[in-house]
């Protein structure tokens, strides 16, 4: 269903004319090809603001009109539209950060509502700089690990620095084409690496020294639903490319990282400053081949890593599967030097953070498309390595602690996790719970007992017969484990099985011991 928005003519105000404009170049720009559904909410919530009929827009008519739901839809048990709300705001504010910041129109969709905003520039500048935005309201303070009221988000920054990165890469490609240089990646003067590594480190992520690279034949960067800058494939010689943009993969809220890669025999030489790394390597097999038929050999900095089959530990094709190494150091060169050998070889993506422990950087992350940080200055990024489940977006229903925003998204039903860590190490695993549905303060039926569930890490039993209810602390829950040892393969694998209703998890935290 297509929404007919009226384009407004000469009689309408210069302002009308002016938003209606921007309302299409926002639809045209192809930041909501591949979400039918934020496109559907767009399209209908400004037909209602156009039409001068804002006062229609209620939960209900924008689910069964916009988003094909029945007539019986129940929003107290479906949050669609809450859900698609809070993505679509993410989507215009991430859009308004980076191609359309110049924009002297800009599109909001305020928290907790749906009517559209169109500020002028000079509105959101003022804005950016409010003291007062975005402080939350005193709570009586539970003592979480991990907690505190998040940082602004920088993403006009960001969208500098990555264009300060691009600039740079613009600048070696003029010189590149002019002399007709075909030096591989290995033998870049020092300071091109030099410069290399501090721009395109900054622009990757706010993270000193971090790199986020995306293979494959694409020339642009990407910007993830965390806003993090996955810079184009510069770094990586021979082999081939691969592009299989119409497979759906499971494990991630950025498709578009996996859905193309590099494969083959091929060699990446990564200029970085000097210190100690994590490298995380990401894969989903868009191939379809059998089990074992793309084996992954790699040497990193000329030490061989074990062999991968990215099928058999993903656990099937179009899944997203991480290897992560940590004390990864450049070598003399200032390069870390990736080496894959095996005709089978492929891979998507690869993420590079500073890790001065042997077990890597400590990995947190929430059960949503969303980016949150706490009071301790931790960043904690959306989730990913899942399979199965489905989301629930409650922000209008946290327990009353210290950092609720961890508890704003939920994962729920049968589902499970792999979490790439050191296959050697051990790790502290914290599960982050609250009960958003049932119980009297939920307004929900039901009380303790009406949510049991199990919790498994490589197949040894974490939690039996958990209910949040019955053993809820101020309205949420965290859970802590001390050393969790992963499988040989190096991962952590959290299952969890219901009992009674479906199990959920709000957020997860894992750091190395």
């Amino acid at each position: 269903m297509s929404f007919s928005i009226p384009q407004l003519g000469p009689e309408s105000s210069t302002r009308q004319n002016e938003e209606w404009q921007e309302l299409q170049t926002v639809l045209q720009s192809g930041i909501l090809d591949k979400a039918p559904n934020l496109r559907r909410f767009l399209e209908y919530v400004a037909q209602q603001y156009f039409s001068g009929h804002s006062e229609q827009l209620k939960e209900y008519s924008i689910a069964v009109q916009a988003l094909h739901r029945l007539e019986q839809f129940d929003p107290q048990s479906d949050t669609i539209v809450r859900v698609t709300a809070h993505t679509l705001r993410k989507k215009l504010e991430q859009y308004y950060a980076t191609e359309g910041a110049d924009h002297l129109i800009q599109i909001r969709l305020p928290a907790g509502k749906y009517v559209l905003q169109f500020e002028r520039k000079e509105q959101v500048s003022a804005a950016a700089v409010d003291p007062a935005e975005s402080l939350p309201p005193e709570q009586p303070v539970l003592p979480l690990p991990g907690a505190s009221s998040p940082p602004r988000k920088a993403w006009v920054h960001v969208a500098v620095l990555g264009a300060s990165a691009l600039l740079l890469l613009g600048s070696y490609f003029v010189r590149y084409r002019r002399t007709g240089s075909t030096e591989k990646p290995d033998s870049l003067s020092p300071a091109t690496k030099s410069a290399f590594a501090a721009g395109f480190a900054e622009a990757g992520t706010a993270n000193d020294r971090a790199m986020h690279i995306r293979l494959g034949a694409a020339s642009h960067a990407y910007t993830d639903v965390a806003g993090q800058i996955w810079l184009a494939d510069h770094y990586c010689a021979g082999g081939s490319t691969f592009s299989h943009p119409n497979h759906v993969i499971q494990g991630t809220d950025d498709p578009v990282l996996f859905q193309e890669g590099r494969e083959g025999k091929f060699q990446c030489r990564i200029p970085l400053p000097p210190g100690s790394y994590e490298l995380l390597l990401l894969f989903a097999d868009t191939s379809g081949d059998k089990e074992a038929a793309r084996q992954v050999d790699l040497s990193i900095n000329n030490t061989v890593t074990a062999a991968l089959d990215v099928v058999d530990e993903a656990g099937g094709d179009n899944i997203v599967v991480g290897k992560v190494y940590a004390g990864i150091y450049p070598t003399s060169d200032g390069t870390i030097h990736l080496d894959f050998t095996s005709d089978g070889s492929f891979l998507n993506a690869a993420e590079i953070v500073p890790a001065e422990s042997a077990g890597g950087a400590p990995m947190r992350m929430i059960a949503g498309p969303a980016v949150f940080h706490d009071e301790q200055g931790n960043t904690w990024l959306p989730e990913r390595f899942f399979q199965g489940g489905r989301r629930t977006f409650h922000p209008d229903n946290l327990p009353k602690v210290a950092n609720a925003r961890l508890f704003e998204w939920e994962r729920y039903g049968h589902f499970h996790y792999r979490i790439p860590v050191v296959a050697d190490r051990n790790y502290r695993l914290r599960l982050y719970f609250s009960e958003g549905w049932f119980g009297v303060s939920n307004g929900g039926p039901g009380g303790p007992g009406s949510r049991v569930f199990d919790v498994y890490c490589n197949g040894t039993t974490l939690l039996k017969d958990f209910d949040i209810l019955g053993s809820q602390n101020g309205g949420a829950e965290v859970i802590a484990f001390d050393r969790v040892k992963p499988t040989a393969h190096g991962m952590l694998e959290l299952d969890f099985t219901p009992v009674k209703n479906y199990p959920l998890i709000d957020a997860i935290e894992i750091e190395p011991e």
